[in-house]
């Protein structure tokens, strides 16, 4: 033998460390094998997973931002439609106060004009009241019985040239011949 080295003893060594890497194998490496595979798959599915949900926030993002502008164009044309609407009940209000303000004031000018006519008839008899009053004292002072005469001849007076020159006789009494 040289160097001392048993052949047998080394085939039993070698025998031994592979009964013993066989058995590490099938107790050790083939269990933490397969729980690193597991483990790796969990972890793979859990990156799918998330990979997937990604996908799907950013597909709802989109849905979200759809909905959101379809949700300001409504909220536009209803803000617009709420300023028409707004801006014909102004309108609307504004030509029934303009129509009140007319009839008021239609109303107040029919009133000043009765009050015109009523203040216009009040000073007229008023004015009648103190014309009488003024010729019945004028009269009452001036008035004697013989100025009474010659008042009422010369009414007769002109009463008859009045007849006379309305009915085409002349003045003149006819004549006979004579």
């Amino acid at each position: 033998m040289p160097l001392n080295i048993d052949f047998l003893q080394v085939l039993l060594h070698m025998l031994n460390f592979v009964i013993l890497a066989g058995a590490l194998s099938l107790l050790l490496y083939k269990p933490i094998a397969s729980m690193i595979k597991s483990r790796r798959e969990y972890y793979d599915g859990l990156a799918d997973e998330n990979e997937r949900q990604a996908k799907e926030n950013s597909r709802m993002k989109e849905e979200y931002e759809k909905k959101l502008a379809e949700v300001d164009r409504e909220i536009d044309v209803m803000r617009s439609e709420a300023e028409k609407e707004s801006a014909e009940n102004a309108k609307i209000y504004i030509d029934r106060a303009n129509e009140k303000a007319a009839a008021i004031i239609s109303a107040a000018e029919k009133e000043a004009e009765d009050r015109k006519k009523h203040i216009l008839e009040s000073a007229q008899t008023e004015i009648g009241e103190l014309v009488l009053s003024a010729a019945q004292k004028l009269v009452s002072d001036t008035v004697t019985p013989e100025r009474d005469s010659a008042l009422y001849d010369e009414f007769v007076r002109l009463a008859e040239g009045t007849l006379a020159d309305k009915s085409g006789e002349s003045k003149e009494e006819p004549t006979d011949g004579k």
